[in-house]
């Protein structure tokens, strides 16, 4: 949650590209993002996270309940999207910030966006703009970080 605050100040105080819609149900629905995103899609997926990595490992039945799971919240965002290419805006806003740290990644987990066409068309939007390609994550970090998450899983 201390990353939803620490968006929030810097929405306060470089307000210019605005990040949050003026629109108040659009702006629910920018929160709404962010809060299922973080209380949601992001514990429900850890199970996933060892695939997403290409560990071996992980408990088939935790990670099919987790797939279960995932599907629930990237249905009710498919159907959040509606028309607008991002959501609650024609441009990205924080709910892109937040949900597109985790989104991305749930292919590589085995989770497919076949049944999200809306959902699957903004994450490719998200990944072609170039200041999402100029912070992802290098080959180097992701194998960095897989060789501490080996050497805690194997504790």
């Amino acid at each position: 949650m201390e990353s939803l605050a620490i968006l929030d100040y810097l929405e306060a105080k470089y307000p210019t590209p605005a990040m949050l819609p003026k629109d108040v149900k659009d702006l629910a629905v920018v929160r709404m993002v962010q809060l299922v995103t973080v209380n949601e899609l992001l514990p429900s997926s850890t199970p996933l996270f060892p695939q997403m990595l290409g560990l071996p490992g992980g408990d088939p039945e935790k990670i099919e309940q987790a797939k279960q799971k995932v599907s629930t919240v990237l249905k009710f965002f498919e159907n959040l999207l509606g028309d607008h290419p991002y959501f609650g805006s024609q441009k990205p806003t924080l709910a892109e910030v937040v949900a597109g740290t985790v989104i991305p990644w749930l292919p590589r987990g085995g989770v497919s966006f076949s049944d999200y066409p809306k959902l699957s068309a903004w994450c490719d939007r998200l990944m072609a703009r170039e200041a999402w390609q100029a912070t992802e994550t290098t080959p180097e970090v992701i194998e960095a970080f897989k060789s501490r998450m080996a050497a805690r899983m194997a504790q």
